[in-house]
């Protein structure tokens, strides 16, 4: 396995970011420690250890124990879950929705990035350092996670859910299974090629989606729901790595939780004010646009309301459901609620990273650019919730380069450079090279010489009578529309002798940077189909861990 840099590539356009991973000066009043330093995992750890945790351990250990047991995972990730039982034990964490097919392949890779990283710190703290991925098995944003995109020769083709979403408030691990997922795994099945892979991998996608629900059947109407799904398929992905599975939406970490959305209803001005000063300084110190819309009154959590998952707002002694004043209560009321019914809550974007402090021992969060740039507006909100921020760390990124697209680019002779950067204009050098026959020459030399002769004629014609300057005008125009119309022909024709290679610059465009990046628009499990189940494992085992940052090409 080739493991080659990609330069020019940023982990995202945003300049907040761009400044996370090379200007640290500049961001640091936003966060709490400098992730790119030993020293920041060390004191981290040390914070932890002494006295920052104050978690359920033991429940919290036996909750994912459970979860996981359901979702089929190995004895390496069930003893992982009970080793977070363990004082001493820290948590390496990322997270991310429930994508059908586990999503782009970014998922995936965010995943990888945090069981190499807490091996590495495992060694070099002297302590378990276990890696959890969070399912965002509240999240009810349907129209992100209904659709993924697949490589097919010269295309990238789309498999998305055909339900409509448009109104949809339910959570995905809190909803049934919607039906259209046997037809996109129908819709894969038929693109993907026939190999050695193939069956065993679609059989898996059908047993995952018809297993039973993982969580409380009661709140799907005892089917699976999509959380299920992406959660069976990621613990078999990274079976024998030891990652743990995490559902927010878990009504047995919900009843540990009960503390944090008591205290939230009950601080709701401190973390309000908190959340409003860091958005402040991320705006109005470092320069940076806020992608967090702040609704004013708000207590960063939602309610359940007949399986609808609501934004909750207050002000003064009186909560409410925004939009619904008529379902309100006094803020005794819903602190009450809050410890006696925690499964009716859950975290919008501002606290769900400062829940994941309170339920877990976490030593670093491996995140996106939109998850770095989230954190950035809540370091004083972790301190109002009586916490602290974890280490952000920047997820791997990474695009699969398969043998015939490195072959494509040894024969056309193209660097990654060229492929991501300049392959429109390797794709016009290529035409230039190959017109063997001077076509733009020839026809750019005739036009030079109808223009000299057309005048010539022109002036004569003029003399004969000044008032045929319109038809002269009509004539020059016919003429070159004429010659335009033949030196179209010419390169179409040209273009089609090119076609072998120029379809391959097609398909480089397809796998390479397909709408983008591979890694946010591909699922993983293409690759699967013609490399083995193993795959993600191997790349688990086999690709080195690069402290910093860049995106790599891995040659399969």
């Amino acid at each position: 396995m080739h493991i080659e840099r990609v330069p020019g590539i940023a982990l995202s356009p945003s300049g907040a970011v761009a400044a996370y991973l090379g200007d640290w000066a500049r961001v640091a009043p936003a966060y709490e420690y400098d992730w790119r330093r030993q020293e920041s995992f060390e004191r981290r750890a040390a914070w932890l250890s002494g006295g920052g945790y104050t978690g359920d351990r033991a429940a919290v250990a036996a909750a994912l124990e459970r979860y996981n047991r359901a979702l089929g995972a190995d004895e390496a990730a069930l003893a992982n879950a009970r080793l977070l039982g363990r004082p001493g034990t820290l948590a390496a964490v990322t997270g991310q929705q429930a994508g059908i097919m586990t999503g782009p392949a970014y998922t995936v890779y965010k995943a990888m990035t945090t069981i190499r990283l807490a091996r590495l710190q495992s060694e070099r703290l002297g302590a378990p350092v276990v890696p959890v991925f969070w399912i965002a098995g509240e999240d009810h944003d349907w129209h992100e996670v209904s659709w993924v995109m697949v490589p097919v020769g010269t295309e990238a083709r789309r498999l998305a859910l055909t339900e409509r979403f448009d109104r949809e408030r339910r959570s995905v691990a809190l909803a049934p299974m919607p039906p259209s997922v046997e037809g996109v795994i129908d819709e894969f099945a038929a693109l993907m090629p026939d190999t050695e892979f193939k069956a065993e991998v679609v059989a898996r996608l059908r047993e995952a989606a018809a297993a039973g629900p993982a969580l409380d059947p009661a709140a799907t109407g005892g089917a699976p729901s999509l959380a299920d799904w992406f959660g069976r398929l990621m613990a078999w992905l990274f079976r024998g790595t030891g990652l743990v599975f995490l559902n927010s939406a878990d009504p047995a970490l919900r009843r540990i939780e009960a503390p944090f959305f008591a205290g939230a209803v009950e601080r709701q001005a401190e973390v309000e004010a908190a959340c409003a000063a860091g958005v402040d300084r991320w705006e109005r110190q470092l320069g940076f646009a806020c992608t967090v819309e702040q609704t004013p009154n708000s207590l960063n959590l939602f309610i359940y309301v007949d399986g609808d998952r609501l934004p909750l707002v207050g002000e003064g002694d009186r909560v409410w459901v925004r939009g619904y004043p008529e379902l309100a209560w006094t803020r005794a009321e819903l602190t009450d609620l809050a410890r006696r019914s925690p499964e009716r809550f859950s975290t919008n974007v501002m606290l769900r990273p400062v829940i994941q402090t309170f339920l877990l021992p976490d030593l670093f969060y491996i995140g996106g650019p939109g998850e770095i740039s989230y954190f950035g507006l809540l370091r004083e909100a972790y301190r109002a919730m009586g916490l602290q921020m974890p280490i952000v760390y920047p997820r791997e990124g990474f695009t699969l380069v398969e043998p015939p697209i490195a072959r494509i680019l040894q024969k056309q002779g193209l660097t990654l450079d060229d492929a991501f950067h300049r392959l429109d204009a390797r794709r016009q050098e290529l035409l230039e090279r190959e017109d063997r026959l001077g076509i733009a020459e020839a026809f750019a030399a005739f036009r030079r010489d109808f223009a000299r002769r057309h005048a010539d004629l022109a002036g004569l014609v003029l003399q004969l009578d000044a008032g045929l300057s319109q038809v002269v005008e009509e004539n020059r125009r016919q003429i070159e529309h004429q010659i335009n119309r033949l030196e179209e022909k010419a390169k179409q024709q040209h273009r089609k002798n090119c076609e072998t290679a120029l379809r391959q610059f097609d398909r480089l465009r397809a796998n390479l940077t397909p709408h983008g990046l591979q890694e946010r628009a591909f699922s993983i499990f293409p690759y699967l189909v013609k490399y083995g189940p193993d795959l993600v494992r191997r790349l688990v085992d086999e690709v080195p861990l690069e402290e910093g940052w860049s995106h790599r090409a891995i040659y399969l």
